[in-house]
């Protein structure tokens, strides 16, 4: 498991992207490009809805990686389908498409938002000898 704690500043995105990028760096280009994306998406959210700093954790399982992202703002995010005209709203449904399984944890103090890839299109690739 790895962790990186950023603060609420916009700047913090790009961080966390080049974070998850950093861990991902021997997983498929595929893979790693889905995973700063959403994690892009998450930390976005944390910055522009929870008005807080936020913390990155991964995790690496031999079936997947788990990414989350923390954040003290009470609301809930909502999966929502905004109108083409509206110019925000869109970032739970880049989630919602590019992860295998997404969700959110609730706690007092805080609410995590959780995205997993699965790693066994990377896997059977290297195991039959095709290099990524």
């Amino acid at each position: 498991m790895n962790s990186a704690v950023y603060s609420d500043d916009p700047a913090s995105v790009r961080q966390a992207r080049e974070f998850v990028a950093g861990v991902l760096r021997q997983a498929s280009e595929e893979l790693r490009d889905r995973a700063v994306l959403i994690t892009s998406e998450l930390a976005t959210n944390a910055i522009r809805h929870a008005h807080t700093g936020f913390t990155v954790t991964t995790t690496l399982t031999a079936e997947e990686i788990h990414i989350a992202v923390t954040d003290t703002g009470r609301a809930v995010p909502l999966l929502r389908n905004p109108d083409p005209s509206e110019t925000h709203g869109r970032g739970l449904l880049i989630v919602n498409s590019l992860a295998d399984r997404w969700g959110v944890d609730r706690r007092a103090s805080s609410k995590t938002v959780w995205f997993a890839l699965a790693l066994r299109r990377q896997l059977s690739r290297q195991w039959s000898g095709q290099a990524e």
